[in-house]
């Protein structure tokens, strides 16, 4: 179970890991790391470099995705990072990136 706090100026993320290989936990704490760099970064070259990271480790998480695993002899992995990739583009050429702030 997932559980979200929220200290003053501190986020605490907790992942019930219960499941999970060691590869996707290091995964899930490596993109959290990218994550809170793309986000607080000041430099426009980390910046850029900093997001493309994070993208790729994301789609290598969703490649070692449980299901994923489960199903190698059908590639979902790969097509669940294409069909991830396919929309983020169609969702930027019509510029249509959802803003999800409550």
């Amino acid at each position: 179970m997932q559980s979200l706090g929220q200290k003053d100026k501190e986020l605490l993320m907790k992942f019930d890991t219960d499941g999970l290989t060691p590869a996707q936990v290091r995964l899930i704490k490596n993109i959290h790391s990218l994550l809170a760099g793309v986000l607080t970064s000041e430099d426009e070259g980390e910046f850029f470099e900093s997001s493309a990271e994070l993208l790729k480790r994301s789609a290598e998480l969703i490649k070692h995705a449980n299901f994923a695993l489960q199903h190698k002899e059908m590639s979902y992995g790969d097509q669940a990072v294409e069909f991830a990739l396919d929309s983020l583009n169609e969702a930027t050429e019509e510029r249509k990136l959802q803003n999800i702030d409550n």
